[in-house]
């Protein structure tokens, strides 16, 4: 068995994740911690030297006092840490557990704060090579690129499947707006003349297919909202058989997941709902999720998902910025920074969302590919995952022209 000796002054739960997530999961590597100097100098082991002093010629990573403390600090700067507490302090979204402006919606700007590049997973990996170098023994876990295109679907269809109420309160807006265009495109579509612009699903299978053939490491997952209606929540009703049977078609050639809605940050009980109601839909146990709205406030969210069940998260990224909140590509176990400890649930960073690149940005078709394909060629570097947020309802009207950028993404 491959295994690493670590020798550290003191062994604390923030010490153990973050070579947890360095040597066993990133690097594949068993590892063993100790306070016993002199056990670690007389081991045959490769050894690490996490401290602040370098004993003779081990590999030695300067520590920083935040990896052997419990409380949280404002006072703790990143560019003033060492490479181990950078990676911890990114992971751990230590900064988010301090005051922060938020914009209406209860979110994080990730305006100078997001990383551009996964400089965790960069780092890491020259980490390996420093290793290989010394301990040429070592072999190291085997990485793939993976690309993993996910759809948030807050409605399944713009005109159709909305009930009797919404629906015909629609046409009533029109007249009363003398909007007779929309009035008669709603018209249309609901009597089955026109598609309706939001069904975009057989696009999207048409591109798994492709990678499917091309034999590509690609999955997608589509995160479906079940919420009761509201202002921010319009998804299709969940009673409607139209929306159940859909739910059921996708899931047969895609992997589905929960979109918790944006009442249920007020209303947890709420949550427990929304995942009942897919469950019985898809006859799939929920374990997937993503917030509406990419409202992630730590640690209440990620707390009240573990509560429910849920094991993988794919909220982390802000819906201001492309890039990476974590400064990872990586999937990795959230740290509960408020208890001090590593939990169960898996977080997967997304890098980019359609919404992001043409609203925030301001990017136009052109742009965002551009900017996609730079992203693309960051996480090639490292072999990580490639994870893209785009929605089933923006590929119509003022969107025109974005089914070229997740074409061009895939090529």
């Amino acid at each position: 068995m491959q295994k690493i000796l670590v020798y550290t002054p003191k062994i604390t739960p923030r010490v153990q994740y973050i070579f947890d997530f360095i040597l066993r999961e990133f690097s594949g590597i068993e590892f063993e911690l100790t306070t016993n100097f002199q056990f670690f100098e007389a081991s045959d082991l490769p050894k690490i030297n996490y401290s602040k002093e370098k004993f003779e010629n081990e590999i030695h990573l300067v520590s920083d006092e935040l990896m052997f403390e419990k409380i949280i600090s404002d006072k703790i700067k990143f560019e003033e840490l060492n490479e181990i507490g950078k990676i911890f302090f990114a992971l751990s979204r230590y900064e988010e557990y301090l005051p922060q402006e938020k914009d209406v919606h209860g979110r994080i700007s990730g305006k100078g704060k997001v990383y551009k590049t996964p400089f965790v997973d960069n780092w890491i990996l020259k980490f390996q090579e420093e290793l290989k170098a010394k301990y040429p023994e070592l072999n190291f876990k085997k990485r793939t690129f993976e690309m993993i295109l996910t759809c948030d679907v807050d409605q399944t269809w713009k005109y159709k499947n909305k009930g009797f109420l919404r629906t015909y309160g629609a046409f009533f807006k029109d007249l009363i707006q003398l909007n007779f265009k929309e009035f008669s495109t709603r018209k249309n579509v609901i009597l089955g003349k026109e598609k309706d612009e939001f069904d975009t699903f057989e696009f999207y299978e048409m591109l798994r297919q492709a990678q499917h053939d091309k034999k590509e490491n690609f999955r997608m997952i589509f995160f479906w909202l079940m919420a009761d209606y509201a202002k921010f929540d319009k998804n299709n009703p969940v009673a409607n058989l139209f929306f159940q049977e859909k739910i059921r078609e996708v899931s047969k050639w895609a992997e589905i997941g929960i979109h918790p809605s944006y009442a249920s940050n007020s209303h947890s009980d709420k949550l427990k709902i929304e995942i009942q109601r897919l469950e019985n839909i898809s006859g799939q146990k929920i374990t997937k999720s993503r917030q509406h709205f990419i409202q992630l406030n730590l640690p209440e969210t990620y707390q009240k998902l573990i509560q429910h069940g849920i094991e993988e998260d794919y909220t982390m990224a802000y819906a201001d910025e492309t890039g990476f909140r974590a400064g990872t590509c990586t999937p990795f176990f959230w740290y509960d920074l408020s208890k001090d400890e590593k939990t169960e649930l898996k977080a997967h960073s997304f890098c980019a969302m359609d919404v992001t690149l043409r609203n925030y940005l301001k990017l136009n078709p052109n742009e965002a590919s551009e900017e996609l394909i730079r992203l693309k060629k960051e996480i090639q570097r490292v072999n990580g995952q490639m994870i893209t947020l785009f929605h089933n309802s923006n590929f119509g009207k003022e969107w025109n022209g974005w089914k070229v950028v997740l074409e061009n993404l895939f090529q």
